[in-house]
């Protein structure tokens, strides 16, 4: 092995200068280099000046013996391990366990044999060689560490601060203080560690004054079975800043938009009812197909104002108990008209029983069902229904719209609710759409404290669910 042939600094010290120099040319021929010392003083110079890899160390000396040299030694090289063998020719054993319980690692009978020395020599190599490895790998570790921006910190079972990179020192504790090994977690989080690992998000302190929202990045791991918690902290504020930018700035072209849009439809409306006299009849047709595209091109400005609100959580909900069979009957009159366009009959189940009341806005819960029902429409052939049906649950209310179109992509299934999703067929693109509607219903849905999902359909078609709790046991949510 390469750890076996690297030579060794060895220092030898003994008083006696003959035996010092037969030592120092027994450990030459063995192929390490020998440094001499002829007292402990000069011995703990020697350990602080020149770092030596192991110490042959005599027991017996006159200015200051072995074993209070092990213990200086010892209190010298508290950053590293520095194997001590002690050596002696007196008789019995006590004398290196003492040696033993003084620090030293090691003991050789005098005269010293060759090949024991040899041995031991080999043997602490390659421990040595394998401490300076793991010491390689720990400093690269830390440097690595050090230089992520983000703050770093390692907790222990306990909850107390066992380790921190550079970045974590622009960090303070609820009073202010910086970050620092053997703090507590409430300290720095306001939190014990078992509330702390069920949070995403934390507000944390910065050393000049100021705090600020970090998302909060977190494993649990274990060394010699003990639990450990590694956080990484990344601040926020910057991110929350384009994205209130981002709100902004679509929040101002949606309104800015909204204003020419609202006249062009006035005006294309006047047109096609003859308040500027009776239109060609080629004309017609293009003023109708200019009237669904500026329609269309305002449900998308709404639907962009509703998000910016939703993310930017600034959408207030009148909620309130609300029977549901009204809001349906409701909902499907505002879309008989879409679906008679399509050739679509819309049936409803169950609205004359008596389902719970839910606590919900009833503006949004229309909004929902305009969402379900034009997506139910638009997918289904010419002649075919769209049933809605509403159905008590335990502890709750649900309504389904099911249609019987060509059904869910199983590819799509699984990001139908995401921001932009939409299918890839053919006929879906055909009809149009910004990928909006579902995401904003699943947003609506689950800020009134509903969920909302796609059921396994036999055979064609496709069917949504929304389930809301009852009125009865619904938690409060916003107040009108």
């Amino acid at each position: 092995m390469e750890a076996e042939r690297t030579p060794l600094q060895i220092l030898v010290v003994d008083d006696m200068l003959a035996s010092r120099r037969a030592l120092c040319a027994l450990v030459a021929e063995l192929g390490h280099v020998a440094v001499g010392a002829d007292s402990g003083h000069a011995a703990l110079a020697l350990v602080q000046h020149q770092r030596p890899d192991l110490v042959l160390l005599d027991l017996l000396m006159p200015d200051m013996d072995g074993f209070e040299v092990t213990r200086r030694m010892r209190g010298l090289t508290a950053d590293r391990w520095l194997p001590v063998i002690v050596t002696s020719s007196l008789q019995g054993e006590e004398h290196f366990i003492h040696a033993l319980e003084s620090g030293a690692d090691d003991y050789l009978l005098r005269p010293v044999s060759a090949g024991l020395l040899q041995a031991k020599l080999r043997h602490y190599g390659r421990v040595l060689a394998l401490q300076s490895r793991l010491s390689t790998l720990a400093q690269r570790q830390r440097d690595i560490l050090d230089n992520i921006l983000d703050p770093v910190l390692t907790l222990d079972a306990r909850g107390l601060v066992a380790e921190l990179n550079l970045a974590a020192l622009a960090l303070a504790d609820r009073d202010g203080r910086t970050l620092a090994t053997g703090m507590a977690c409430e300290a720095v989080f306001d939190c014990t560690l078992p509330e702390l690992l069920g949070r995403r998000e934390v507000q944390l302190q910065r050393a000049g004054g100021g705090s600020f929202s970090a998302e909060l990045g977190l494993s649990e791991w274990r060394d010699d079975a003990r639990v450990q918690v590694t956080l990484v902290l990344r601040d926020l504020t910057e991110r929350r800043e384009v994205e209130r930018m981002k709100d902004e700035f679509l929040a101002t072209v949606s309104h800015e938009l909204r204003t020419p849009l609202t006249s062009v439809l006035g005006a294309l409306g006047l047109l096609a009812g003859g308040a500027a006299g009776a239109l060609p009849a080629a004309a017609l047709p293009l003023a109708d197909v200019a009237r669904r595209n500026g329609e269309r091109l305002s449900r998308l400005i709404d639907d962009i104002l509703d998000l910016t609100k939703l993310e930017g959580d600034r959408l207030v909900l009148h909620l309130r108990p609300q029977p549901l069979a009204p809001l349906l009957r409701e909902a499907l009159a505002a879309n008989q008209g879409y679906a008679h366009q399509g050739g679509v009959t819309l049936v409803a189940d169950g609205l004359d029983e008596a389902a719970p009341e839910a606590r919900i806005d009833a503006d949004r819960f229309l909004q929902i069902m305009a969402n379900l029902l034009s997506n139910a429409i638009k997918h289904s052939p010419s002649g075919d229904t769209v049933r809605v049906s509403l159905a008590a649950t335990s502890g709750g209310v649900r309504v389904s719209v099911r249609d019987c179109g060509p059904g869910i992509d199983p590819r799509f299934r699984a990001r139908m609710f995401e921001k932009f999703s939409q299918a890839d067929g053919t006929d879906r693109r055909a009809q149009g759409g910004t990928g909006l509607g579902l995401y904003i219903t699943r947003m609506l849905v689950e800020r009134m404290g509903g969920r909302i999902s796609a059921d396994a359909v036999v055979g064609a078609g496709a069917a949504f669910s929304v389930v809301f709790t009852a009125a009865a046991t619904a938690p409060r949510g916003d107040a009108p």
